[in-house]
């Protein structure tokens, strides 16, 4: 038995500073190693790792218009802002643009047997859905995406977010001591 929590120790200790930098910055997160099954629901896995698809008119965020913006499920990753949805008739989240030109990365899937554009989060290469060119804004996309790929965060959310990122003190930058400057020390 002791054996066993000697074993599994190194590996709770690896796992929980992994969650602790995903919490501080997930820009450095080694995200191969992270254990999805644990850290995503059912569906979220099927969607985000085994590039799965919804049901339409039965998902969290198709008729769902609120300002905000719309992250990554997987990783928190920012992947468009509230104002480029709209409503598709589609039974699914539709966007006209990203929240930035590298969000998302695209690839060709033939899943279905001819060619489609999937899209994943740029950061932890979860699948979020695809995008097809006959959007009706002037981009002429809709980025068609699963709910369950994306978690929502409402404006006044992110202007909390915002006031903690200006609050958080910056490691305090003290002036070297005349020690570590390498000058002598002074006699009394």
């Amino acid at each position: 038995s002791e054996a066993k929590t000697d074993k599994t120790r190194p590996a709770a200790t690896e796992k929980a500073a992994l969650e602790k930098q995903i919490a501080e910055d997930p820009e450095k997160v080694d995200w191969s190693k992270v254990d999805w099954r644990k850290r995503l629901t059912r569906m979220q896995y099927y969607i985000l790792r085994e590039a799965g698809t919804e049901r339409p008119f039965q998902n969290k965020f198709w008729d769902f218009f609120k300002p905000g913006q719309y992250r990554c499920a997987g990783c928190g990753q920012p992947i468009f802002e509230s104002d480029a949805k709209f409503d598709s008739d589609c039974g699914w989240p539709s966007f006209d643009k990203t929240i930035a030109k590298d969000a998302v990365t695209e690839h060709v899937d033939y899943k279905i047997g001819y060619p489609r554009t999937e899209i994943r989060c740029k950061r932890c290469k979860s699948h979020l859905g695809h995008v097809f060119n006959d959007g009706p804004t002037d981009t002429g996309l809709r980025y068609c995406l699963n709910s369950a790929a994306m978690k929502f965060v409402h404006t006044k959310q992110l202007a909390v977010e915002k006031e903690k990122t200006k609050e958080k003190p910056k490691a305090e930058e003290k002036s070297p001591t005349s020690e570590e400057r390498g000058e002598p020390k002074a006699e009394k």
